[in-house]
């Protein structure tokens, strides 16, 4: 997978999560764009009894969403200037292409059929599913072109085995692990709307995400060096820091605009001040490369 530069990275993303204002709009505008995939994809596999296949939505999910952001950002998109029927053409082709990205292959008319109510819903014209088969076809080859036809996806849920390999190792029972894991696959969920994938690896938000929780839950036998050391891990701790403390005001952000049903959250913020602070133990005895 090809990442974003440290610039593009920046001005596009970091800016956002810092500044009070800009992230309540962007967490908004996140949890439309998730709400409307979430959607979608459930409409693939409605059925009498309203039985998803959790894990496998989720999966589709995340695949769909780097796709989306991708695309959108490699092209400079403003995604809602974007008539109803370019924005659900993209919803559409990002949710095919990542059936393809987890090896699932769907047929595409499968898709279209499911979606062909939504495309005629909105509009004057009537779409058959042959006409948003070929939407979805032409949007599918521009997404490719534009990401570099890169569509192999890692997801940091692969490597809690990573983590497993840690506590046995420090001899922690295998009950404390699981919860370990399940406070670890809790947060990143929480994180899923803001796309730190597109620049740091797996690896990097696991670390930075563990650094979270092992602070958050005072799991203090946690190491995070010895962590790095006994999975051979060779990183950039610099990013870890850095990922760690966005993770950290994502996280302590979305609490406070969720407490306070409220998108001008700069009194929360200040009132939080000291959890705005990035305090980690953790972190400060990472030695990082300067």
């Amino acid at each position: 997978m090809t990442y974003l530069t440290k610039e593009d990275w920046e001005n596009n993303y970091v800016q956002k999560i810092c500044d009070d204002k800009s992230f309540a709009e962007f967490l908004q505008e996140k949890k439309k764009i998730q709400s409307v995939f979430i959607f979608l994809i459930k409409k693939i596999f409605k059925n009498k009894n309203n039985i998803y296949p959790v894990k496998l939505i989720k999966r589709l999910l995340f695949s769909s969403l780097i796709l989306f952001h991708k695309y959108i950002l490699s092209n400079e998109i403003s995604f809602f200037n974007l008539t109803f029927t370019e924005r659900l053409t993209i919803y559409s082709t990002c949710i095919f292409l990542s059936f393809k990205v987890i090896n699932k292959l769907i047929p595409l008319e499968k898709i279209s059929s499911e979606f062909q109510p939504l495309f005629n819903e909105k509009t004057k014209i009537k779409y058959e599913i042959e006409d948003i088969n070929e939407l979805i076809k032409n949007k599918e080859i521009e997404i490719l072109i534009s990401i570099n036809f890169q569509i192999n996806i890692d997801w940091p849920n692969d490597y809690f085995y990573l983590i497993e390999n840690y506590l046995t190792q420090i001899e922690i029972k295998s009950e404390t692990i699981k919860n370990v894991i399940n406070f670890v696959y809790t947060k990143l969920n929480e994180i899923i709307l803001f796309p730190l994938y597109l620049y740091f690896t797996p690896f990097e938000l696991l670390i930075g995400i563990l650094i979270y929780v092992k602070e958050e839950f005072k799991l203090g036998y946690i190491n995070i060096n010895d962590f790095i050391k006994i999975n051979n891990l060779d990183i950039d701790k610099n990013n870890i820091r850095e990922c760690a403390l966005l993770i950290n005001k994502i996280i302590n952000k979305t609490k406070c605009l969720n407490e306070n049903n409220n998108i001008n959250i700069s009194k929360t913020a200040k009132e939080n001040k000291e959890k705005e602070k990035i305090n980690f133990n953790a972190l400060s005895t990472i030695q990082t490369n300067n």
